[in-house]
């Protein structure tokens, strides 16, 4: 059964191994990265070099680690080879070299760990950058991610928003034109009402005007038949009354 990949695993360090091996251990790693690696491989980096940096962390999680690994010694035992892990074997190589440029080979121990304190300080240093600049280049991934997604709901905001508009124009034209055609048929209708009220109206006064000459001439025949019979009676009295003057 293959064990559970440890955060020692990721960064490639003993579980003793001391704070300064690991920080020359997460700096070396990610020069070897390169930026070529994915963001969560960077992040798992990260989390570990943070976790086993600090004592608390680190003692928290060996803790963790020794209640999820009833009986790790020998798996310690056999995990640990005669190579060193790779920060602590190149920081060895690079002594050796420095002893032979110098001319010696039996250089005092005060020496070593001078030598040693520096090259420490200086890959902690280097390991400290190196999560700074990780950090920041994490950081500013989140933030174009972020950006870019806010630019990308912007434009859909700004989409939904011209497609509204562009319905709303379309409702508004076809309102209008629904408006101008009943506008029209109204128009259209009231002008033949009006005609047809003005034709009827002159009917009516044609028909008064012909009802009124129609009554004037029945009127003027009867007052001449009147007339007429008044003078046959005046003739007839006439002659009856005063007969020696016919």
């Amino acid at each position: 059964m293959t064990p559970t990949r440890t955060l020692y695993d990721v960064l490639q360090v003993s579980p003793h191994a001391e704070p300064e091996i690991i920080k020359a251990a997460y700096a070396l790693l990610l020069r070897k990265r390169d930026g070529g690696t994915d963001p969560g491989t960077l992040r798992l980096m990260k989390d570990a070099f943070e976790t086993l940096i600090d004592p608390a962390s680190r003692a928290s999680y060996d803790a963790k680690l020794r209640d999820a690994q009833p009986a790790p010694a020998s798996t310690v035992t056999a995990a640990e080879p005669a190579l060193d892990s790779p920060p602590s074997a190149w920081a060895r190589w690079l002594l050796i070299a420095l002893a032979f440029a110098g001319g010696y080979t039996g250089a005092s121990m005060w020496h070593q760990r001078t030598i040693t304190q520096m090259i420490l300080d200086h890959e902690a240093a280097l390991a400290s950058q190196q999560a700074e600049i990780a950090r920041l280049s994490l950081d500013q991934r989140a933030r174009e991610f972020e950006t870019r997604s806010s630019q990308s709901e912007a434009a859909r905001e700004q989409r939904a928003r011209e497609a509204q508009a562009r319905q709303r124009e379309r409702e508004l034209a076809a309102t209008k034109a629904r408006l101008d055609r009943e506008s029209a048929v109204y128009q259209r209708t009231r002008e033949r009402e009006e005609q047809a009220r003005e034709r009827e109206a002159l009917r009516r006064i044609e028909q008064t005007r012909r009802e009124r000459a129609a009554e004037d001439a029945r009127n003027a025949r009867l007052a001449q038949q009147r007339l007429a019979n008044e003078k046959r009676e005046l003739e007839r009295l006439y002659r009856e009354n005063y007969p020696q003057y016919r």
